[in-house]
């Protein structure tokens, strides 16, 4: 009877091969996920170089083991908390307010007292103060008569300065033009003789 049932056991085998023991059930897939969810990092290679389990369950295991180490860094990175400070409008010190009413108060005048200040100054160093331009009729109509006023130079391109005499040190000045003409042509004033300097509108 014994025949009987190892003939059947090891019917699908050759006469002359023996059937191959049961394997027995080992504990490396229980390893493998234990390792995966605990270490994901160890886990994976476990998985992947012993070939626990088939592809299907390897990559879900990874998958898994990817969420796990990614819950893990997030817990673990530091996190800065932002101070939300809000700003408190504070008047800052030794400031004059100024009235809403339109009173004049102390500080009215400030630009006055600055000027006076630095011509006080200017005289103390004998600085003499230059003359401040004006847009008046008056100041106008002086620059345009500058403007008309005769002056001489000498002939050609090379002209640089114009001059208030046709005698200039030792250079002679034979061109008569006007000071509009000269500063046309690009002169400027002579720095020796010193003729008239127009300073209006150009």
């Amino acid at each position: 009877m014994n025949r009987r049932e190892d003939s059947g056991a090891k019917r699908s085998y050759a006469p002359n091969m023996a059937a191959p023991p049961k394997r027995r059930r080992s504990n490396r897939g229980l390893l493998g996920v234990i390792l995966t969810l605990v270490l994901p990092p160890l886990g994976m290679i476990y998985l992947w170089r012993e070939g626990v389990f088939r592809t299907r369950g390897r990559v879900v295991l990874t998958a898994l083991g990817t969420v796990i180490l990614t819950v893990w860094c997030v817990l673990l990175l530091p996190t800065q908390q932002l101070r939300s400070d809000v700003p408190v409008p504070v008047a800052p010190a030794l400031v004059t307010i100024a009235p809403d009413d339109g009173t004049a108060s102390a500080l009215s005048n400030l630009d006055e007292l600055l000027a006076v200040r630095q011509a006080e100054r200017d005289a103390a160093a004998g600085i003499t103060p230059e003359p401040v331009a004006t847009d008046s009729a008056e100041f106008l109509a002086e620059q345009q008569a500058i403007l008309q006023t005769i002056v001489y130079s000498v002939y050609g391109d090379s002209a640089r300065y114009y001059h208030v005499a046709p005698v200039c040190g030792t250079q002679s000045n034979r061109r008569e033009l006007t000071i509009e003409e000269a500063m046309r042509n690009g002169m400027g004033p002579c720095p020796n003789c010193n003729p008239p300097i127009y300073e209006g509108p150009w």
